[in-house]
């Protein structure tokens, strides 16, 4: 995503305006890691000056979490819209958009990365455990769904085998 030229972008309202500052946050991640990417940088790429990230996240651990937030609550946003075609399992849906989905999702899959690298930080490390726990408990109802004799394993294998 190239940076924002304020002088020839429309107004945007500030739902519209903290969302740049997400995509923008979620490009710099990406490339950079929550440690390198800066609110300088993530302004820049945004086309806002740096103190107005401030207005939308007070600190930059908020930025970074908001981040990861909106990344891997992304899969899940994905996975609800799946429907499984002609006799195929909710798990086989899921597993199968997911891949077709990768190659648009390289921003989101780096983002995540760098979140499992930057779990030495305990807020962080909190959130991936959230976001993990909320992916494994969403395999896990529809693996129920798809009538599973144990529906903790077959999860548990959708994550070893295909998600990660």
């Amino acid at each position: 995503m190239a940076p924002v030229n304020p002088l020839t972008s429309p107004r945007q309202s500030g739902a519209e305006r903290r969302e740049a500052i997400l995509d923008a946050a979620c490009e710099e991640i990406a490339v950079s890691g929550f440690g390198g990417a800066t609110t300088a940088d993530i302004a820049k790429r945004a086309g806002i000056s740096q103190p107005y990230v401030f207005r939308f996240f007070p600190s930059k651990k908020e930025l970074s979490l908001a981040v990861v937030d909106r990344c891997v609550g992304q899969v899940l946003a994905d996975w609800e819209r799946v429907v499984p075609s002609s006799g195929e399992t909710r798990l086989v849906a899921l597993g199968r958009s997911y891949v077709e989905a990768l190659p648009n999702r390289r921003t989101q899959l780096l983002v995540q990365l760098q979140a499992y690298a930057a779990a030495g930080d305990p807020e962080m490390a909190e959130a991936m455990r959230h976001h993990l726990a909320r992916i494994f408990r969403y395999i896990v109802l529809q693996a129920r769904r798809d009538g599973a004799a144990d529906p903790y394993a077959e999860a548990a294998m959708f994550l070893s085998r295909g998600f990660l």
